[in-house]
C-alpha cells in the first residue's frame, strides 16, 4: 500500500511537472513574441528618425534659406556702397 501512495505522488508530481512545461512554454513563445513586434517597431521608428533628420537637414540647408530669402521675403546682397563699415 505505501508504493501505490509513492506511485500516486510520483504520478501527480510528473502530471504537475508537465502542465507547468506547458504553461512557461506558452509563456515564453508569447513573450518572444512580443519582443519580435517591439525589434519590428523600433526598427521602423529607426528608419523614421533617419528621415527625420535628412527632412531636417534638407529645410535648414544653405541653398534652401538663400531661396526663400530671395524669393519669398525679397531679399539681396547689399552692393559695395550700401554697406556701412562701423568702427568702436
Amino acid at each position: 500500500m505505501p508504493s501505490l501512495i509513492k506511485i500516486g505522488l510520483l504520478w501527480i508530481a510528473v502530471v504537475a511537472s508537465a502542465l507547468a512545461v506547458t504553461h512557461y512554454s506558452h509563456v515564453s513563445r508569447q513573450t518572444y513574441g512580443q519582443l519580435t513586434a517591439m525589434q519590428r517597431e523600433a526598427n521602423q521608428l529607426q528608419v523614421e528618425y533617419g528621415r527625420y533628420l535628412l527632412e531636417q537637414s534638407a529645410v535648414g540647408s544653405l541653398q534652401r534659406v538663400e531661396m526663400t530669402a530671395t524669393n519669398g521675403l525679397q531679399m539681396r546682397t547689399p552692393e559695395a556702397d550700401e554697406i556701412v563699415m562701423i568702427k568702436q
